[in-house]
C-alpha cells in the first residue's frame, strides 16, 4: 500500500509535466506564424489571409462571426467571402443569390504603406467587381487586423479579425 502512493504521485507529476510542456511549446508554435517579420514578408509578397471574427456595419449591431469568413490575397488573385449587413442605395444585382462580398477577382490594384510603428495599410481596389470601391486593411504586428469596405450602392461595413501568411 505504501508503494502505490508514491507511484501515483509520480504519475500525477509526470502527467502534469507533459501537459505543461504541450501548452508551453504550443504557444511558441503559435507565435511563430504571427511574428512581425513573417507577417511583413507575407504582406510584401501578397500572400496572406484575413480571417474575419467580427463585423461592424454602419447601421446595426456588431456581430461575432463563425469561421469561414475571409479575404485571401494570393499574388494575382483576390478571393472574398464575407457577410454583408447594411442598407442598399441602388438596385440589387445579385439574382443568383450570391452576396455582394462573395467573389473572386483577378484584376485589382493594390497599394501598401508600412507605418513607423510596424502597422501596414493595404488598399485593394477590384476592377472586375463593380459593387466594391475599395478594401482598406490595417495589419498590426501582432497579427490583429481590421478591414474597411466601401461599396458603390450600399452602406460601408467594417470587419475585425486576424491576418496570417498563406501556407
Amino acid at each position: 500500500m505504501k508503494q502505490q502512493l508514491p507511484r501515483r504521485l509520480f504519475l500525477v507529476k509526470i502527467t502534469a509535466a507533459i501537459a505543461f510542456s504541450l501548452v508551453y511549446f504550443n504557444s511558441f508554435a503559435q507565435k511563430d506564424t504571427t511574428s512581425p517579420r513573417i507577417i511583413a514578408s507575407a504582406i510584401q509578397a501578397d500572400r496572406w489571409v484575413f480571417t474575419a471574427e467580427r463585423s461592424d456595419p454602419a447601421i446595426g449591431r456588431n456581430v461575432y462571426l463563425s469561421s469561414g469568413y475571409e479575404v485571401r490575397c494570393k499574388g494575382d488573385t483576390l478571393t472574398v467571402n464575407l457577410p454583408y449587413a447594411g442598407t442598399m442605395q441602388g438596385p440589387a444585382r445579385f439574382p443568383d443569390g450570391s452576396r455582394p462580398l462573395e467573389f473572386t477577382s483577378t484584376s485589382f490594384t493594390i497599394s501598401k504603406v508600412q507605418k513607423s510603428n510596424g502597422k501596414w495599410i493595404v488598399t485593394l481596389k477590384p476592377k472586375d467587381h463593380n459593387d466594391v470601391v475599395s478594401f482598406t486593411f490595417t495589419f498590426f504586428e501582432n497579427g490583429k487586423a481590421s478591414l474597411d469596405v466601401i461599396l458603390t450602392n450600399r452602406s460601408p461595413i467594417d470587419f475585425y479579425g486576424t491576418v496570417e501568411p498563406l501556407k
